[in-house]
């Protein structure tokens, strides 16, 4: 068929002809290698050791049989799709942060949906179906919706190879309300425990967020060359509307004192990274939110950081674990206590890349609120 012939060729001018994709990883067990079919493709075996293995011939008949199955029809089961999307030319455009995201997400689609006929998918009746599996997953909102996005994402992309007809994935709502968070911040007896239990590399990547904001991927990526005299330019690691935009943030005094002790950080040659780990190597994505889990779980003597509030009506208290992406917050708390700048909610959302509403939010709780009972105290006191 055309699209077999398609998918053929696909592999012959894909990564798949240079072979066996091997990847370090480094464990809690220690250091281990992973050997993937190809570059983007199945997990053949994992090795732990730190000598770089070579496939056995187990390996090479199952990395066979995963060549086999990406170029049968895909129209046969979801399963067999899912391998076809993994090796597409839109798989392969999506950054590597998203492909791991939507991997474990397709891993989700795999265990329930893998051994369905393609076909019995392809109709609008089964809509109820898929919103039946995102509640099953709802004790995990964001889960459940990156989940039924990353299945329509993959109907979508069977149906532009001729291999649906329906996509019944797309327009299901979410049931994730990120509202919850928007005044979520950490406050300063939260950062003093957390630094408390943290080495040095951790302690520098919680200051950096603290006085640039920057989400995860871009403090791990951020560069010398992106610091400017004034601000920090750099182009985010996180896609809007399948994009990415320059990031201008600007500097606070406070960071000129930051930077340069982070300059006389212990650093391998050609790492230009700001931020360094124990090894002097650029952090990951994924180590830098180890290491911060690690110390968040042991800080104030093993009992955590959370963020609590309370019902109006029931009086019932709700604890959730502050987050790192959370330390955003608190520099949009620093930049509009900023006394000489006094920006507006609508310059503060355009730094943050958040709507006005979430500004006025956090203003509320953590800024104005607390100046007027100061101001209030001082009348009292008879001060003023």
């Amino acid at each position: 068929s055309r699209g077999r012939w398609k998918r053929l060729r696909s592999v012959e001018g894909s990564s798949l002809t240079t072979g066996p994709h091997i990847v370090p990883k480094r464990l809690k067990s220690g250091p281990a290698w992973y050997i993937y079919a190809w570059r983007g493709g199945p997990l053949v075996r994992k090795v732990e050791g730190a000598k770089k293995p070579k496939p056995s011939v187990d390996d090479w008949a199952k990395i066979t049989a995963a060549r086999a199955e990406l170029v049968s029809d895909p129209t046969e089961t979801v399963g067999k799709a899912l391998t076809a999307f993994r090796a597409s030319g839109y798989w392969k455009s999506l950054a590597t942060g998203t492909r791991k995201t939507w991997g474990a997400a397709l891993d989700r689609v795999e265990a329930k949906w893998g051994k369905a006929p393609l076909k019995a998918l392809d109709d609008p009746r089964m809509k109820p179906k898929v919103v039946a599996w995102r509640n099953s997953m709802a004790t995990t909102p964001r889960t459940a919706d990156i989940s039924v996005m990353v299945l329509a994402k993959l109907f979508e992309w069977a149906v532009l190879e001729g291999h649906m007809i329906h996509n019944p994935a797309i327009g299901i709502p979410t049931i994730y309300r990120p509202d919850g968070r928007a005044a979520v911040i950490w406050l300063p007896e939260d950062l003093e425990a957390i630094k408390a239990v943290a080495e040095q590399p951790l302690q520098d990547a919680v200051d950096l967020a603290v006085l640039t904001g920057l989400r995860r991927a871009d403090l791990v990526a951020l560069r010398w060359d992106e610091v400017g005299d004034l601000a920090i330019h750099r182009t985010a690691a996180k896609r809007s509307r399948g994009k990415r935009y320059t990031v201008s943030l600007p500097r606070l005094p406070e960071l000129d004192l930051l930077l340069d002790t982070l300059r006389g950080r212990p650093r391998k040659p050609n790492v230009e990274t700001v931020l360094v780990n124990s090894f002097g190597m650029p952090w990951t994505g994924d180590g830098l939110a180890s290491s911060f889990h690690h110390a968040r779980k042991r800080a104030n003597d093993g009992a955590g950081i959370w963020h609590s509030e309370r019902d109006p009506v029931t009086g019932e208290e709700q604890r959730t674990p502050k987050r790192l992406h959370d330390l955003r917050g608190t520099f949009a708390t620093r930049i509009m206590t900023q006394s000489k700048a006094n920006l507006t909610n609508s310059e503060v959302a355009g730094i943050m890349g958040w709507s006005v509403e979430q500004v006025d939010q956090i203003r509320k709780r953590y800024v104005d609120d607390k100046a007027v009972v100061v101001e209030l105290t001082r009348r009292l006191s008879g001060s003023v």
